[in-house]
């Protein structure tokens, strides 16, 4: 199973063993600018993934939209943790395409975005004279803007997920498949939504 994790980190992907086959080979590229690689290229990236699958991880250092416009590397299970949010929301629709063009047909997107429901009632009940008002302040404002480098600049909620994957019917996110609110790296503020390519 060849997996691309996107904008990875150190961010393992989740419950793989859910989507997929315990014992099936997994090749899992993780691709994020921050890695201090500097290795690879896409067509490095082209003969190892076209081969046969393995258990392996690599690390690539590329940008994400200029690598999925270029490869023809198919994958299986594609996986977005954290980083939907930042992408701009007037290129959320082309990002959603690029991933419809490297993902076999009936596999699935993992994805990991901050709920702006639950984020606008935690603001709905700010506080300030609570008594955990600093963390409860950190936790909302880094979650509603984060840092001016790396701004949040698209807004997800259970319904804009099946909205903007459903739009151009190159994904299904079915109702079963949302989980709100969702617990990741100790916080429970987060959407998980699983987009599957028809």
């Amino acid at each position: 199973m060849k997996i691309l994790n996107i904008a990875a980190g150190k961010q393992t992907p989740l419950g793989l063993d859910i989507f997929l086959p315990p014992d099936s080979p997994k090749d899992i590229l993780n691709m994020d600018t921050c890695y201090f690689l500097d290795n690879h290229n896409v067509e490095d990236i082209e003969t190892t993934f076209k081969g046969e699958d393995y258990h392996r991880e690599t690390y690539f250092n590329y940008d994400v939209f200029e690598f999925m416009e270029r490869t023809t590397v198919l994958f299986d299970h594609v996986v977005i943790y954290r980083y939907l949010e930042h992408i701009s929301f007037t290129q959320i629709n082309y990002f959603i395409y690029l991933i419809s063009t490297i993902l076999k047909k009936g596999c699935l997107v993992d994805i990991i975005v901050p709920d702006y429901k639950i984020l606008g009632q935690m603001l709905m009940d700010d506080n300030p004279h609570r008594q955990d008002f600093e963390a409860f302040n950190i936790l909302l404002t880094t979650e509603l803007l984060n840092e001016p480098s790396c701004p949040h600049a698209s807004i997800w909620t259970p319904d804009r997920a099946k909205y903007f994957w459903e739009l151009e019917g190159r994904f299904k996110v079915r109702q079963r498949d949302i989980f709100t609110p969702y617990n990741f790296d100790g916080r429970n503020i987060y959407l998980r939504f699983l987009a599957r390519r028809v």
